[in-house]
């Protein structure tokens, strides 16, 4: 059975593999999104020391170990400094939960996993009073752009981010909570 909670230490292995499992398949669709070695190892260890990375797992099978890692995304209800230099506009005044670094592994993609990383996303933003969830994406990552629209977030404006690698234009999507 597959549970979401909080990334602990432990975890970095399991979502690690999911990070080179979702470079390999951007890859194949020839988006250049995560294929400069982001996010590292740090960003995500820093996501789970500051307690903004969750995870998707299977349950622990046994004492100090834990089940292996279904799907992970950072949740942070930090301000995204990126954002405030939008090409276009935010809709929804007001803080905010912002959708990071989400990745599903091989075997669980369409699983309907990225849905339920929405809905505790949207939970963790509702209970912490914030006014919306916002994500953004590389410009030519369909799936995760109909999958934003599909449920119900609202094309808002471009951002670009300071990479020397790959494309720095993101689409910014914005959902009511």
């Amino acid at each position: 059975m597959l549970h979401f909670r909080k990334a602990e230490p432990r975890d970095l292995p399991d979502i690690l593999r999911a990070v080179r499992e979702a470079q390999a398949f951007m890859r194949t669709l020839e988006i250049d999104q995560w294929q400069d070695g982001y996010p590292e190892p740090s960003t995500l260890a820093r996501d789970i020391e500051i307690g903004q990375l969750y995870v998707v797992a299977e349950d622990d099978l046994s004492p100090g170990t834990s089940g292996s890692i279904a799907a992970f995304a950072a949740l942070s209800l930090e301000p995204e400094p990126i954002y405030d230099s939008i090409d276009g506009r935010w809709s929804i005044p007001g803080p905010y939960l912002t959708i990071h670094r989400m990745a599903l592994d091989d075997a669980h993609r369409g699983s309907g996993l990225a849905l339920e990383i929405l809905r505790q996303a949207i939970s963790i933003a509702r209970a912490d009073g914030r006014a919306s969830v916002r994500a953004d994406t590389h410009t030519g990552n369909r799936a995760m752009r109909r999958f934003l629209e599909k449920n119900g977030f609202a094309y808002c404006g471009t951002v670009l981010y300071p990479i020397t690698d790959g494309d720095p234009v993101r689409v910014a999507y914005e959902r009511r909570v």
